[in-house]
């Protein structure tokens, strides 16, 4: 689980803070949300299932709304996005 920050953020351009802090929220919420499915899967109470589920959906709407504010942000980010989407078709 992420409970440091990987990288050493007074190395990162001061430009740049924001960006690198939505992507280690980005990180940290795909944990969480790898962390309750894993533990979902290994109760056999289906409430605490369901709760544990739960939780995993409003953690991936927390990436999304840091994903949406870094495309706002980040032109690097979106020409990738951009790449990739064209390299899948």
């Amino acid at each position: 689980m992420l409970s440091e920050i990987p990288i050493e953020l007074e190395k990162v351009d001061k430009k740049n803070i924001d960006k690198e802090l939505m992507r280690l929220s980005m990180i940290a919420e795909l944990d969480a949300v790898n962390l309750y499915e894993q533990m979902a899967a290994l109760t056999d109470d289906e409430d605490l299932r369901a709760i544990l589920l739960d939780i995993a959906r409003e953690e991936m709407i927390h990436v999304a709304m840091f994903e949406t504010v870094l495309m706002e942000v980040d032109d690097e980010y979106l020409k990738v996005l951009g790449e990739y989407s064209l390299a899948r078709s």
